[in-house]
């Protein structure tokens, strides 16, 4: 479960960083997007006030008569509040802006009037500094002639602080960034400002990026402030401009780190909960094998308690084998029911000396209970066996044991009466329906069991039948077969 959690959390982070890293990708293009429609509208602002301020100065650029003035404010009501108009005379010398603050000022040896001076028609200028504010600003200025000859400038100054809306349009959080590039990788302007001028021309952007495609995305380290973002670029045609918005990757990825804390709580919490249920199961496990070890204990206890208990059983038999021999019975009557109480007796000591409680293992207890039998009348008898390995139910192998004793008993009293060796043949095999079938065949005299007056050994015999719950045949055919189909299981 816990490989499970780890695969399913490993494929959710894999899906939540693709996803983060589209979205990231979608966000910065559709940021480059926004700022590239600004700074056209920009570029068209500055074009057409140019235009206006152009005509508006008539034939003769020098005379700035009060209708003109009023022409001039005309030709400029439309600029937002942080863009101010120029027009300066051919030394460089303010001639006119709407800038109620305006000082006098000599621009000559800016670029944006001595490319116009030298023959340059439009001019965008980079990132400069202000020499009335002290403020970053750019520059869109046009040549202004007459009669065909260098007639002055006129100038739109764009305060840097005009990037600070599209900034905000944009939303691509704290560390992101709004540019205006020249193509020849001049910084025009940015927001939050840079320190001062910058030229990017040998940065990766104009020699890689802009070389492939005029736009797309890309990741490095800012230049200006050596941060690590992911940057969107536009080329804008028919503009000196190259729109640029980046963002932190940081906050860019901050999805992706979101959904990573939530997986390595997940993580933490499943860890901790397989460490609470691995003592869980170490406790449940040390119970176990105590109650184990306890069962083990009982089960020996008991063992020795059913050992003990079989154990005197045969000895209590036994003394009461004695006790008869001392009554002073006849010697037969005493050796026969000495030879059933020793029946009884090896099936207790079977158990007791075997650890047989759940019962009589047959191919163990028949030949070795047979066999002292035979022993004990002294008689040179040849025993052969046939004997399944199977189990006989505790409560069956006692008259089981005693109806072997009976016709093994038989045998030896009435078989070889007047021989000197005899055989006998013992078999005990499993039927169906967990019937067994009992025999006994010796080569003795023959009997068949016919007998109108039977005996104690052959009522007996029945008795032991009926408690096994079977039934029974003699056969007389050059000796004596005895067969019966018992249930000795449960």
């Amino acid at each position: 479960m816990f490989l499970a959690l780890i695969s399913v959390l490993g494929l959710w982070l894999v899906s939540s960083y693709q996803a983060t890293v589209k979205r990231a990708d979608t966000q910065v293009s559709a940021a480059s997007k926004i700022v590239a429609a600004n700074a056209v509208w920009l570029n068209s602002l500055a074009r057409e006030t140019l235009h206006r301020i152009d005509d508006s100065l008539g034939s003769s650029v020098l005379s700035v008569d009060p209708q003109q003035v009023h022409d001039l404010n005309a030709a400029v009501a439309d600029l937002p509040p942080l863009v101010t108009a120029y027009v300066v005379g051919v030394d460089g010398l303010t001639l006119y802006s709407n800038d109620p603050k305006i000082q006098a000022m000599n621009v000559s040896d800016r670029e944006y009037f001595t490319r116009l001076r030298n023959g340059a028609e439009e001019y965008t200028s980079a990132l400069i500094v202000s020499r009335l504010t002290n403020r970053q600003i750019f520059v869109v200025s046009r040549r202004l002639e007459r009669d065909g000859n260098f007639a002055g400038v006129a100038a739109i100054a764009f305060n840097s602080d005009v990037l600070k809306p599209i900034w905000d349009a944009v939303d691509m959080g704290p560390n992101s960034t709004v540019s205006f590039l020249r193509r020849d990788g001049k910084l025009i302007a940015r927001h939050p400002e840079p320190p001062g001028p910058v030229d990017m021309g040998g940065y990766v952007l104009f020699t890689d990026y802009m070389r492939k495609a005029t736009s797309g995305i890309y990741r490095s380290y800012s230049p200006v402030d050596n941060q690590d973002r992911l940057v969107g670029y536009r080329i804008i045609e028919r503009t000196p401009f190259v729109a640029i918005a980046s963002a932190d990757v940081e906050v860019l990825m901050q999805p992706f780190w979101d959904d990573a804390k939530i997986a390595a709580l997940l993580v933490i919490f499943a860890v901790v909960g397989a460490v609470a249920a691995a003592l869980w199961i170490q406790r449940l496990i040390r119970e176990d094998a105590l109650h184990t070890h306890q069962l083990a204990e009982a089960l020996a206890a008991n063992q020795t308690l059913m050992r003990e208990i079989h154990h005197r059983v045969k000895n209590n038999l036994q003394t009461v084998m004695a006790l008869l021999r001392m009554q002073g019975f006849e010697p037969e009557a005493v050796q026969r029911l000495s030879e059933r109480i020793s029946a009884m007796s090896a099936v207790h000591e079977q158990m007791y000396g075997f650890d047989q409680f759940s019962g009589v293992s047959a191919a163990e207890f028949i030949p070795s209970f047979v066999r002292t039998l035979i022993d004990v009348h002294g008689l040179p008898v040849t025993v052969s066996f046939d004997v399944e390995d199977m189990t006989i139910a505790p409560d069956r192998a006692t008259p089981f044991a005693l109806l072997v004793n009976e016709l093994i008993a038989n045998s030896m009293k009435y078989a070889f009466a007047g021989r000197q060796a005899g055989t006998i043949h013992v078999s005990l095999r499993s039927q169906a329906d967990g019937v067994a079938e009992l025999s006994v065949v010796d080569d003795g005299v023959g009997f068949d069991g016919s007998t109108d007056s039977p005996g104690m050994g052959t009522r007996l015999i029945k008795a032991f039948i009926h408690q096994l719950g079977g039934e029974f045949r003699f056969e007389k055919d050059g000796g004596t077969k005895f067969s019966a189909w018992l249930k000795l299981a449960d």
